[in-house]
């Protein structure tokens, strides 16, 4: 996938964030949905409006969950990512993860 993709969401997250409308997602719930999978569905449904999911098909939407739940159990969010309560913000800790291993997988010019 490319940065770009993680990009564009985390600035829709970022915007939400923002809005304030969204600080009572927690991280716990968040992560329920990481593991059964339904985090996509999750968004599109809290966050309407206020976020635009539709450059990821499937495939996609099946790495970033993939991705997400390999984090979700092997990373501590507070240690690492100093995130322990928003959900959003666990979001974008694991959207800037993710373009760190993508920028490190990539040779240097």
């Amino acid at each position: 996938m490319r940065i770009t993709n993680l990009t564009f969401l985390a600035f829709y997250l970022n915007g939400a964030l923002d809005s304030g409308k969204y600080d009572e997602i927690s991280i716990n719930e968040v992560a329920e949905h990481i593991e059964m999978g339904s985090i996509f569905n999750f968004l599109s449904s809290r966050l309407e409006n206020d976020i635009d999911l539709s450059i990821f098909d499937d495939s996609k939407r099946k790495e970033l969950v993939e991705e997400w739940q390999d984090m979700l159990s092997a990373i501590s969010t507070s240690r690492k990512f100093g995130v322990e309560r928003n959900g959003l913000c666990l979001l974008l800790a694991y959207l800037i993860e993710g373009i760190q291993r993508r920028q490190d997988s990539n040779p240097a010019r």
